[in-house]
């Protein structure tokens, strides 16, 4: 089963570099281009592992053609990340509509704030490149207007942190069926680049799993 792993808002494929390196076995990143050109072409023929970090999840579920019998998996990640009427455990949409009029005034300070919001510091809040601002604000849109909660029996497994300062246990819980979530007591929204080891577990089981049943 081929891995394919999509990253998050204001990230970059970099991110899964970590857990890659401790996979053993190939994986493809996508990227959603938001510091150069997207490439978010999937492979085809064969059923795919789709791991997604945060919207990377919400990207996978409302936007890509999976081939048939693909697992979807989420790492950090949600159903929808925006409060409603019937989601009051979602971010507030002004949080959003700030973040995309700071995009349209100055990329760099949005991006460096949200960074360290997921608890980077240092050099690591400034190592984004030229932003495109177009995708930038398509994401952010996404996390305002995406709702894929109808697609949640979809999500095969679900990796957390209860101290996720950008995705509260309340919005996990929220988002899948509990028997599916394994928790961290630590690690942040960044768990690839916090936990790297436990992520690569965390698919590579998934891979056996599904190997043993023949796929």
């Amino acid at each position: 089963m081929q891995i394919v792993l999509v990253h998050g808002w204001g990230f970059s494929p970099e991110m899964w570099k970590p857990v890659q390196d401790r996979l053993g076995r190939p994986a493809i990143t996508l990227d959603l281009g938001f510091f150069g050109p997207a490439k978010t072409g999937l492979p085809t023929g064969q059923p795919l592992l789709a791991v997604g970090h945060s919207l990377g999840l919400l990207w996978l579920l409302t936007h890509a053609g999976l081939p048939e019998g693909s697992i979807v998996m989420g790492i950090n990640g949600f159903t929808r990340f925006s409060r409603a009427d019937d989601f009051p455990v979602g971010v507030m949409p002004r949080v959003l509509d700030r973040m995309m009029k700071g995009l349209e005034r100055d990329a760099a300070p949005v991006l460096r704030q949200f960074r360290a919001n997921c608890g980077l510091s240092g050099q690591a809040t400034e190592d984004f490149g030229m932003p495109e601002t177009t995708r930038l604000l398509d994401g952010l849109s996404l996390l305002q207007k995406g709702d894929a909660r109808a697609q949640r029996q979809r999500v095969h497994a679900a990796l957390a942190s209860r101290d996720d300062a950008i995705v509260s246990p309340a919005m996990t819980e929220a988002s899948f069926p509990s028997e599916r979530i394994g928790w961290l007591e630590t690690g942040g929204h960044l768990l690839p680049l916090t936990h790297p080891d436990r992520c690569a577990t965390f698919i590579l089981e998934a891979c056996e799993e599904f190997s043993a049943d023949g796929r």
